[in-house]
């Protein structure tokens, strides 16, 4: 569904939400697939993302200085959402991050 907005956009969800889905079990070790879900969270992808962004410019940032450019991104989202009506927040609130808490609902059912 996805892919008829932006294929970029359905490829990258389907990329950080589809490997989680399917290894997360309500059975066995939780921890790994705690851990599995924590770092395939949206804030986390994208601070990941941030970082990778810095050391592919050969310009290594540390947590402080990748911390900031990340809510820099968050807010530069959150302002073309509101001036220029683009739909990735809305997008990534409404779509992504209710499948991710519904993956904890899994991981934890009894």
């Amino acid at each position: 569904c996805l892919a008829l907005l932006t294929f970029s956009l359905g490829f990258r969800l389907g990329v950080a939400l589809v490997p989680p889905a399917a290894a997360v079990r309500p059975s066995g070790h939780r921890l790994p697939q705690a851990v599995l879900l924590v770092l395939t969270s949206p804030g986390v992808s994208l601070f990941l993302a941030v970082l990778v962004e810095r050391e592919l410019l050969e310009a290594p940032a540390g947590l402080g200085e990748s911390w900031q450019r990340f809510l820099g991104v968050l807010g530069q989202g959150l302002l073309q959402d509101h001036l220029h009506g683009a739909f990735l927040s809305p997008l990534l609130t409404l779509g992504a991050y209710p499948c991710w808490l519904l993956l904890w609902n899994v991981l934890f059912w009894k």
